[in-house]
């Protein structure tokens, strides 16, 4: 009988500059976040697929000013990683 037990993933960390900084080698690009593909997704929302990529190790997230305009995606990756108890560490 197979197994129906699942195997977690969890991308592998690569440098980031020269400061000794670690990032998941998979990125989430928030651009679809804010309006840039689409309606904006609630903010809520936002939070809740930003948590999830997290959770799921994802620590390099691709914004810009131009995705939803007026810095939307970085307020709304503020809001995420400034609500909860999150560490950079080298």
């Amino acid at each position: 009988m197979a197994s129906t037990a699942q195997t977690e993933l969890i991308p592998p960390q690569v440098p980031l500059g020269t400061q000794g900084f670690q990032v998941s080698k998979l990125g989430f690009g928030c651009m679809g976040l804010t309006g840039a593909y689409n309606d904006p997704l609630p903010e809520q929302d936002g939070i809740s697929v930003i948590n999830y990529a997290f959770t799921k190790g994802i620590t390099f997230f691709d914004t810009a000013d131009i995705y939803g305009g007026s810095g939307s995606n970085e307020i709304l990756l503020g809001k995420v990683f400034n609500s909860q108890q999150f560490h950079v560490s080298r």
